[in-house]
C-alpha cells in the first residue's frame, strides 16, 4: 500500500512539473516582471496599466520584447517643487536618457526601475526660455477658499425624499428602512433617527411596528402577518421603502411602500398625515390616511370587471402577475392637481413592469375617482374579494431582460416627475439597473404630464426595445475620475457607483437640485467594489453603504437637464469662465446610454480618460492609443454662451463652471454637457504643474511632426532637460500643432 502511494505521489509530482514547465515555457515566459519603486516625493507610473504608486513597490508583467514608456511624476505644488535626480534601471543610471520626464526602453527579464528626486525651484519665465507665453492659470480661490469644509454625504440613506419644514426651518430627508435626517443647508446633515416606531429591544429596522395604522394592519393580516412585520429572511423587505413627503395646505402627507418579499410584486403604498412634521418625526405619531394602491403578485380566482357598457360582472381570472408593482411613490403637486408616479419591475414573460401615473384627491391623498388618468390603466388583481383596481397611465417600461450571465434583470424603478415652466416640459427622471450594481438615472420629457415621454433621440419610453439600456437620456451613472486620484492611493475613491432614486428639489433662485443615492466607487485589481462584503474581502475599511448626495442641475440650450460632476457645496457654481481657462489637461468621462455592452453590469460605470485641450486641437487618450490624425476640426469653439468641442468623433456642447471638488478638497474647474448622440460628458481640469502622466500628447505630436519641427523641438527640450514644467509641454505642443496644421494645408 505504501509503495503504491509513493508511486502515485511521484507520478503526480512529475505531471505537475510537466504542466508547470509547459506553462513557464509557452505562457509565463512571454511575460517579464517589472519592479517599480519610487522614493522621496515621487510618483512613478508605467503606461498601459492601472498601477500607480507613491513610495511603494510594485510588480508588473509585460510581454516579451515590448517597448514600455516610464512616466516620472515628481511632486510639484505651490509649496514644494521636486525634480528628478536619478533614474536607475537594472542598476544602470539612465538619467541622461530621460526626456520630458519620460524614459522608453525594451522590457527585459526581471526589470527593476528606481527613481530618486530632489527638491528644487520652479522655473521662472524669461524671454530666453520656453516658459514665455505660458497660459495663465485662473485664480479659483476667489470662487472657493481651499480651506472650505463641508459634509460629503450622509451615509446609509437610500431612496431620499427631501422637504423643508417651514416651522423649524430644517430640511428633512426621509429614506428607506425608517431613516430620517435633517439639515439647515442641504450640505451638513445630522439628527439621524426613525420616523416610525420600532418595538422595544428590537434591532433598529429589523422589526417594524405598524400597529397605529389600521390600513397597514389590514394589509398585513391579508398577507399573513401580525401588526409587527418581522423580517424572517434575507429576501423579505418589510420596512418602509422609498418614502415621499408633500405638503398640501397645512398638512404633510408621507407616502411609503411595503413589499411582502423582495423579488415579487406583492406590494402596497400607504399614506400617513401630520400637521406638525418635526413633532411627528420626534414622537413617531402620524394619522393613518389609508392604503393608496396595492399589487398582489400572482393571483387567480374571480374579479369584478367593468365591460364596455359599464356593467360590473364577476369574471374568472387566470393565474397571472400584476403588470405593476406598487412601490416607490413620488408625488407631484402643482397647486391644484395631485399626481403620484410609482412602480417599477423587471422585464420578463410574467411581469412586464413599468412606471405608472395616478391622479390623487388632494383632500384625502388617495386615488381620485373618475379621473381619465386612472381609468386608462390595466386592471390590478386583488385578494379577499376586494374590488379590482387600476394601475393608472403607463409612462415608461423596461426593455428586454439580458441573457443569462450578462448582468441580471432589466429593471426600471424609482421615478419622479417635475415641470419646468421655462422649457414647457414635464421631465420624467427614472432609475435603470440594479441597486448595488449599476443603478443609473435616465431622463425623458413630455408636454403633458400623462405623456408620451420621449428621450433625447425621440424614442418613446413605453416602447420596450431589445436592448434594455437604449431608452432614456443618461443623466448620471457610476463614474470614476481616474487621473484625479493623484496616484496616491492603491484603490481609487474619486467617484461614485450605483447612482439612482432621483429626487428633485426646487430652490429659491429658480434652479433645481437633484438628490439621489449612491455608493463609494472603489476599484481594486480592476474590480469595482461597491458592496461592504466585497470591501471587507479586499481588506478595505470604508463605509460602502448607499449614501445621500445632492447635485445642481443646469439646462442646455435645447431644454435638457445636465448634472454637475461635483456634489452640492451650498454655493452656486460660478459661470465666470474664460475660454483661455479651458486650455490644458482634463480628466473627462462620458455617460453613454446607447453603448453596445455585452455585459449590462458595466453600462453605468464610466471611467475617465485624459484629454489635452490646446488652442487649435483636441487630443484624447483614444486618439493617442489608436494613432489617429490630429483632431483640428473639433477644436474648442464658442457659440454664444455655449462652448463646442469634438471628442472621439462626437460633438459636445460644454457648460464649464468653477466648483468645489469634494474628492480633492479644493476649488476646481469642471465641465458638463451633452453630445450630439445624446451622451453626457463630464470633466475636471487638472491644474497640477506636474507632467509625468501628461506627456503622451507631446510625443504623439512629436511623432507626426516633420524633421525640421523635430529639430527645433529637440533644441528647446535640451534647455529643460528631464525636468520640464507643465507650461514647457503646453507651449512646445502648441507650436508643433501649428506646424502640423500648416503642413496639412500645404498638402
Amino acid at each position: 500500500m505504501k509503495s503504491k502511494f509513493l508511486m502515485f505521489l511521484t507520478l503526480t509530482l512529475i505531471l505537475c512539473g510537466m504542466v508547470f514547465g509547459l506553462y513557464w515555457k509557452y505562457i509565463r515566459s512571454s511575460e517579464y516582471p517589472v519592479f517599480i519603486e519610487s522614493f522621496d516625493h515621487g510618483v512613478l507610473t508605467v503606461d498601459s496599466t492601472e498601477t500607480t504608486g507613491k513610495d511603494n513597490k510594485y510588480k508588473l508583467f509585460w510581454d516579451k520584447d515590448e517597448i514600455i514608456t516610464v512616466n516620472i511624476n515628481p511632486e510639484r505644488t505651490a509649496n514644494s517643487y521636486y525634480n528628478l535626480d536619478k533614474l536607475i534601471v537594472n542598476g544602470e543610471d539612465v538619467t541622461d536618457q530621460v526626456s520630458m520626464l519620460q524614459y522608453r526602453t525594451p522590457v527585459t527579464s526581471k526589470m527593476t526601475i528606481l527613481a530618486y528626486f530632489k527638491k528644487g525651484k520652479a522655473p521662472t519665465a524669461t524671454k530666453e526660455n520656453v516658459v514665455t507665453g505660458a497660459a495663465k492659470v485662473p485664480v479659483i480661490s476667489k470662487y472657493y477658499d481651499n480651506a472650505y469644509v463641508g459634509a460629503y454625504a450622509a451615509y446609509d440613506v437610500e431612496d431620499p425624499a427631501i422637504i423643508r419644514d417651514e416651522k423649524s426651518g430644517y430640511f428633512y430627508c426621509f429614506g428607506s428602512d425608517n431613516v430620517v435626517i435633517k439639515s439647515k443647508d442641504l450640505v451638513n446633515w445630522s439628527g439621524r433617527t426613525t420616523y416610525f416606531k420600532t418595538p422595544e429591544n428590537a434591532n433598529t429596522n429589523a422589526i417594524m411596528d405598524f400597529s397605529q395604522f389600521e390600513s397597514v394592519k389590514k394589509w398585513a393580516k391579508d398577507h399573513g402577518y401580525d401588526d409587527y412585520l418581522a423580517v424572517s429572511d434575507s429576501n423579505s423587505d418589510r420596512t418602509p421603502l422609498a418614502p415621499e413627503v408633500v405638503k398640501i395646505g397645512n398638512v404633510y402627507y408621507l407616502y411609503f411602500s411595503l413589499s411582502k418579499q423582495a423579488g415579487a410584486n406583492e406590494s402596497a403604498i400607504f399614506v400617513v398625515k401630520s400637521n406638525d412634521l418635526a413633532k411627528s418625526v420626534s414622537e413617531k405619531k402620524w394619522v393613518d390616511g389609508g392604503m393608496v394602491i396595492c399589487s398582489c403578485g400572482r393571483h387567480s380566482g374571480t374579479e369584478k370587471v367593468t365591460d364596455a357598457q359599464g356593467n360590473r360582472t364577476e369574471q374568472a381570472v387566470t393565474a397571472q402577475y400584476d403588470a405593476v408593482n406598487a412601490v416607490h411613490p413620488s408625488l407631484y403637486y402643482d397647486g391644484s392637481g395631485l399626481y403620484m408616479v410609482y412602480g417599477g419591475y423587471q422585464g420578463s414573460t410574467d411581469i412586464t413592469g413599468g412606471i405608472y401615473l395616478l391622479e390623487l384627491d388632494a383632500a384625502t391623498g388617495l386615488i381620485k375617482s373618475g379621473s381619465s388618468i386612472n381609468t386608462a390603466g390595466d386592471t390590478i388583481g386583488t385578494i379577499h374579494g376586494s374590488d379590482a383596481r387600476t394601475s393608472g397611465t403607463l409612462l415608461a417600461r423596461p426593455g428586454k431582460a439580458p441573457a443569462s450571465g450578462q448582468g441580471g434583470s432589466s429593471i426600471i424603478s424609482a421615478a419622479t416627475i417635475q415641470y419646468n415652466k421655462n422649457t414647457g416640459y414635464y421631465y420624467l427622471f427614472t432609475t435603470y439597473g440594479v441597486d448595488d450594481t449599476n443603478y443609473n438615472i435616465r431622463v425623458s420629457r413630455s408636454e403633458s404630464i400623462t405623456g408620451p415621454y420621449t428621450d433625447f433621440k425621440g424614442n418613446s419610453m413605453i416602447e420596450a426595445s431589445a436592448n434594455q439600456y437604449d431608452r432614456g437620456y443618461m443623466l448620471i451613472g457610476g463614474y470614476n475620475f481616474t487621473s484625479s486620484s493623484k496616484g496616491c492611493v492603491a484603490y481609487t475613491d474619486t467617484g461614485r457607483a450605483s447612482v439612482g432614486s432621483p429626487y428633485i428639489i426646487a430652490i429659491s433662485n429658480g434652479g433645481w437640485l437633484m438628490a439621489s443615492q449612491s455608493q463609494l466607487y472603489y476599484k481594486v485589481d480592476k474590480n469595482i467594489v461597491t458592496g461592504s462584503v466585497i470591501a471587507e474581502k479586499e481588506g478595505i475599511t470604508v463605509n460602502t453603504e448607499p449614501s445621500l448626495e445632492i447635485r445642481e442641475l443646469a439646462w442646455d440650450d435645447t431644454g435638457w437637464p445636465i448634472a454637475m460632476p461635483e456634489i452640492y457645496s451650498g454655493r452656486s457654481a460660478s459661470k465666470d469662465v474664460n475660454q483661455d481657462d479651458l486650455y490644458g489637461i482634463w480628466d473627462v468621462l462620458v455617460f453613454d446610454s446607447s453603448a453596445d455592452k455585452k455585459d449590462y453590469r458595466a453600462v453605468a460605470r464610466s471611467v475617465s480618460q485624459r484629454l489635452s485641450l490646446f488652442k487649435d486641437a483636441v487630443i484624447s487618450a483614444k486618439d493617442i492609443a489608436n494613432n489617429k490624425p490630429l483632431n483640428t476640426a473639433g477644436a474648442l469653439k464658442k457659440d454664444g454662451d455655449v462652448y463646442k468641442i469634438t471628442v472621439d468623433g462626437v460633438e459636445y456642447k460644454l457648460y464649464p463652471r468653477f466648483m468645489w471638488d469634494w474628492e480633492l478638497k479644493q476649488g476646481s474647474l469642471i465641465l458638463t454637457g451633452i453630445g450630439a448622440d445624446g451622451s453626457t460628458i463630464w470633466g475636471k481640469k487638472n491644474f497640477s504643474s506636474t507632467t509625468g502622466m501628461y506627456t503622451d500628447a507631446f510625443y504623439y505630436l512629436y511623432d507626426m511632426s516633420d524633421e525640421g519641427t523635430k529639430a527645433e523641438v529637440d533644441a528647446k527640450v535640451a534647455t529643460v532637460s528631464a525636468n520640464p514644467a507643465q507650461s514647457h509641454i503646453d507651449i512646445l505642443s502648441q507650436a508643433m500643432i501649428k506646424r502640423i496644421i500648416a503642413a496639412q494645408k500645404e498638402k
